[in-house]
């Protein structure tokens, strides 16, 4: 599955425990813990995948032209 990655931060694995938690003592069944788990995936993955975008700001940039790059 390509979300898993983000169940090893902090909030994944307390999600984990809590969801584990519940199971132990019978508030919940594991089908459920489950599909909330699919939904925290796919919320996490939503809200962090802007992430991938990045931005280079350069400061004091000299342009130089081919003729100025290859003589010495």
């Amino acid at each position: 599955m390509a979300y898993q990655p983000y169940r090893i931060t902090t909030l994944g694995n307390s999600l984990q425990e809590s969801l584990d938690e519940l199971i132990q003592f019978q508030q919940i069944n594991s089908q459920f813990a489950l599909k909330f788990l699919l939904k925290f995936n796919k919320a996490i993955n939503s809200a962090l995948g802007f992430l991938k975008n990045y931005s280079f700001i350069l400061y004091r940039v000299k342009r130089k032209t081919m003729r100025e790059l290859s003589s010495p």
